[in-house]
């Protein structure tokens, strides 16, 4: 109820204007119940998003495909829950989202399968950061957009720059 009550405010304000208060008269709730399990709002989107890629972890298995069609799976999945998961992205702060994200094994295989070995492991970590968040720009700016181009045109502009990177 907690989780269904903020998505819900959460696609009409920020989650910084969002009070504890407003999530539990939403969820019908009183505070203390709320004060149970979690210990603020942020605490309650994390859990959502939590909750989200861990079904994208169960449903794209990294099954040794072609890595342009791995990566399209995941964001064939995205793509079906466009709605839920634009909401997810504009409201989760984008260091926690990308993080994650950019975590799935989908792309964990692909960044160990191109990122050259000329590089150190901090330079990795490096290019790492850069290929997380210029991705996470790349899937809100698809997510958020009005005439989106496929998942498969998106995947391989990713693969592509990550070649390009690493």
């Amino acid at each position: 109820m907690l989780k269904e009550a903020l998505f819900n405010l959460l696609q009409n304000m920020p989650i910084e204007r969002i009070t504890i208060y407003e999530i539990c008269k939403t969820a019908d709730i009183n505070r203390s119940t709320f004060y149970k399990y979690y210990g603020s709002q942020y605490d309650l989107l994390r859990d959502i998003y939590n909750d989200f890629f861990t079904e994208i972890e169960r449903h794209v298995k990294d099954e040794g495909h072609l890595e342009t069609e791995d990566l399209e799976n995941m964001l064939k999945l995205i793509d079906a829950e466009r709605n839920k998961c634009k909401t997810l992205i504009n409201s989760a702060p984008q260091q926690d989202f990308s993080e994650k994200l950019f975590s799935l094994s989908v792309i964990r295989t692909l960044m160990k399968n191109h990122t050259s070995d000329i590089y150190s492991a901090r330079q990795k970590e490096y290019i790492r950061l850069f290929f997380c968040h210029g991705g996470y720009a790349i899937v809100r700016k698809w997510l958020n957009d009005d005439n989106p181009e496929s998942p498969h045109e998106i995947a391989e502009l990713i693969i592509s720059l990550g070649k390009v990177l690493m």
